[in-house]
């Protein structure tokens, strides 16, 4: 057999080819009236053959100009085709409802039968992939993820994955993982085709995300949101359950929405005990459904003690006293008591007439404001009270009011914990978050809505010149610059927040929008919030990055050591033990990151709730241990929806220029496919004007000419 390869001539894209056609005529004219003569008589082949070669030289080299471009197919190379298939959880659904053979047993099916039919045209490579592309078992520790994006972007850098002319994703579609696949599939450069595995249309019920607020406390009721999808009829009634482990906490009934919607079902729970709670959300499951491993997922939530304990202490009533009480107010998990002095001594704002505060009082307290009242003032008992209160981990905030603001918290024996160095003068000064505070003292949720607030908010009064120390951290500065607005400072481990100035009640008057008032409102609750959270007292402190993971997903355990100075501590050894339910436990060692800062990653652990008991070691010598909770779901997000997805696999065909099929119609979909359909059309290029071929043709030419006319006795 000969097998006939396919050449074509370009070519430079501004090439002047109408000029070079009139000039190639002018030279076929010159070539020949240079031999129109009569005589000397010539034989008839030199009359003939000398034009022919005057002519071809001249146009040949004309036409080298143009920069021609030889493309030739290449000859001898089989096709390579590579054949991606997906090995992820979901190939073990079921083809079609239960009962049916599963997916990944259709797909091995259709390999072969894609073998077969290529068989003599060109050469397969099957691939299998799941949440990342592996030729040999490497992708069996990431089945709990679909990456075909991934994977597609992995393949040109793998060894299979080299000189391809085509690729085939063998899958049921549903990728919830990695790049886009529309695009890595482009940027291979040749024909993706893809394979279609499991029908559309199976029975299924699935809990698809359950959503629970991140403050729960003891005692107070919270929504917990449900998220359902259902392929059943519409308005079936959908029993819905929360349960704790064995314990019901709430139930509900939805009805399934149509055409696959979605429906949400909200259930409210009472927490009953502090520490990690892990709730599961469940649906019944239906007779012949396609899987049951979506009809439950788990949420996790740290349920905190009790109401937060709020003291404010006031030198008088002002209207920055009143707009702060009215924020926290608004808070449920806050518990607040203000107490102002006046003329005849104390007054409880929400109850009746209060003694001067004592130790006693910061007792069960979680943050004490002074507002412009230094605990020196009240007592020397409370003075030092109100420092060891923070030592401990709680939190303070230092509001300065009138002249001569922070300065007046320097008295007392423990002055210089809770105030500034007064270096005079006081002026007013319109606010800015820093780079450090502008997580903080975010006060919008849309964050270009926050700073447009931020720079239409109202300047503050009465703000002092301080000298900072070396430990504080400026939260919000001026505009204009000095000392800055709010500054934050660690005393144990606890934090101390001082307001350089008054005033910040107009900050909800000044703004444009009516997020105004509520945005005042959110920004002191935040800030309370943050000064009762305890800094890290001991010096080791292990928490997991997610309370729950998803089953398949790794774990990351994030680890963080500081001295007795409270400073970063590098170069120990953080080695910890892992314990399930059942008491088997595991050995994890924890890398080195940032200074101060370890991280230990666990793939692979079954669904549960686990305990992490960890030690930091230095020079043989223990500095701290630390302990943590968290839990796995049996929940995946590779099974939580069981429908396949062809019209995924259709979009990455289509837009690299392959074509889609189903499992069951591969054989007969292969041998219909056209060979410039299945594979790319490799091709080499030479450029012409660089080939000494073509210009020994064009020397050639000219010379055997100038000679023929020699030797005839022409000029």
């Amino acid at each position: 057999m000969i097998a006939l390869i396919a050449t074509s001539v370009h070519l430079a894209p501004n090439a002047p080819w109408v000029w070079l056609l009139l000039a190639s005529l002018g030279f076929a004219a010159l070539a020949l009236w240079a031999y129109r003569f009569a005589i000397p008589p010539l034989p008839a082949l030199a009359r003939r053959a000398m034009p022919v070669l005057r002519f071809l030289g001249l146009m040949l080299l004309l036409w080298l100009l143009a920069r021609p471009v030889l493309e030739r197919d290449r000859g001898g190379q089989a096709t390579r085709i590579a054949v991606l298939v997906d090995r992820s959880w979901s190939m073990d659904l079921p083809v079609n409802g239960a009962g049916s053979p599963s997916r990944a047993s259709a797909a091995t099916q259709a390999v072969s039968d894609l073998r077969r039919a290529l068989r003599g045209r060109a050469t397969v490579k099957e691939i299998p992939f799941a949440g990342r592309l592996g030729a040999d078992s490497t992708w069996r520790a990431s089945r709990g993820a679909t990456s075909i994006g991934g994977a597609l972007a992995a393949l040109p850098v793998s060894p299979e994955g080299q000189d391809l002319d085509g690729v085939v994703v063998v899958s049921d579609g549903v990728t919830n993982l990695g790049e886009d696949p529309v695009s890595a599939a482009r940027a291979l450069g040749v024909p993706v085709h893809a394979v279609a595995i499991g029908e559309p249309g199976a029975r299924d019920r699935a809990v698809l995300e359950v959503e629970a607020s991140a403050r729960v406390r003891v005692g107070e009721s919270t929504p917990v949101r449900v998220r359902i999808a259902s392929r059943e009829a519409p308005g079936t009634p959908i029993p819905v359950r929360l349960m704790d482990g064995t314990r019901e906490l709430a139930h509900a009934e939805v009805s399934a929405p149509a055409n696959g919607a979605e429906a949400t079902v909200e259930l409210r729970v009472t927490p009953s005990a502090a520490g990690l709670a892990v709730w599961t959300a469940q649906v019944d499951s239906l007779r012949d459904e396609i899987t049951t491993r979506n009809n439950a997922r788990q949420v996790a939530v740290e349920v905190s003690p009790d109401r937060l304990g709020v003291l404010i202490l006031s030198s008088a009533l002002n209207w920055d006293l009143t707009f702060l009480r009215r924020a926290l107010a608004g808070d449920s998990s806050l518990s607040i008591e203000t107490r102002a002095r006046d003329r005849d001594g104390w007054r409880n704002i929400e109850r009746a007439r209060a003694a001067a505060p004592t130790p006693g009082d910061l007792r069960g307290r979680s943050v004490v404001v002074l507002d412009g009242l230094a605990p020196a003032e009240i007592s020397v008992q409370f003075d030092a009270a109100v420092v060891d209160f923070a030592r401990r981990g709680d939190g303070v905030l230092v509001l300065g009011g009138d002249a001569p603001g922070l300065g007046r918290f320097r008295a007392g024996t423990r002055g210089a914990e809770l105030g500034l160095a007064n270096e005079g003068g006081m002026r007013s000064a319109s606010p800015a978050p820093t780079t450090e505070g502008r997580e903080l003292m975010a006060w919008d949720e849309d964050p270009a809505r926050g700073d447009r607030a931020w720079r239409t908010a109202a300047p503050l009064t009465n703000v002092g010149t301080y000298r900072l120390g070396g430990g504080d951290r400026p939260l919000l500065g001026a505009v204009d610059g000095g000392t800055p607005l709010m500054v934050a400072r660690r005393l144990g481990r606890g934090q101390v927040l001082l307001v350089n100035g008054t005033g910040f009640w107009r900050w909800s008057l000044s703004g444009l929008d009516e997020y105004a008032g509520d945005r005042g409102h959110r920004l002191w609750r935040q800030l309370v919030r943050w000064l009762a959270e305890p800094v890290q007292g001991e010096p080791l402190r292990v928490q997991p990055e997610r309370w729950l993971s998803a089953r398949g997903e790794p774990v990351r355990l994030l680890a963080s050591l500081q001295n007795q100075e409270f400073q970063p501590v590098a170069g120990a050894t953080v080695r910890g033990e892992v314990a399930d339910e059942q008491g088997r436990r595991t050995n994890v060692s924890f890398e080195p990151r940032e200074r101060g800062s370890y991280v230990a990653t666990l793939d692979d652990l079954p669904p549960g709730r686990y305990r992490i008991v960890a030690r930091a070691t230095h020079g043989g010598k223990e500095l701290g241990s630390a302990n943590a909770q968290f839990a796995v779901d049996r929940w995946s997000l590779e099974e939580a929806r069981a429908e396949p997805d062809s019209a995924a696999l259709a979009g990455i065909a289509r837009n690299a220029g392959g074509r889609v099929t189903g499992a069951s119609n591969v054989t007969a979909w292969t041998r219909a496919l056209p060979a410039r359909a299945l594979a790319l059309r490799r091709s080499d290029s030479i450029r012409l004007w660089e080939s000494p071929w073509v210009f020994a043709l064009v020397v050639g030419a000219l010379s055997l000419e100038w000679a023929w006319r020699r030797r005839r006795g022409l000029p």
